[in-house]
């Protein structure tokens, strides 16, 4: 149990230091862009996932 304590919290500090290293995609977006791109991600999810169930 000890090693499997050990390897997830070396597996969350990985994944916490690779997530600090990456940029993010809204930089150099406004606010209102930001907004924009946001709602055309959920319009895609919402026709692939349930506009396909009707």
């Amino acid at each position: 149990m000890k090693n499997k304590k050990a390897e997830a919290k070396k597996l969350l500090h990985e994944l916490r230091e690779s997530i600090s290293k990456r940029t993010s995609p809204f930089t150099g977006m406004s606010e209102e862009e930001v907004i924009k791109h946001l709602r055309k991600i959920r319009k895609k999810l919402w026709e692939s996932k349930f506009a396909a169930r009707t």
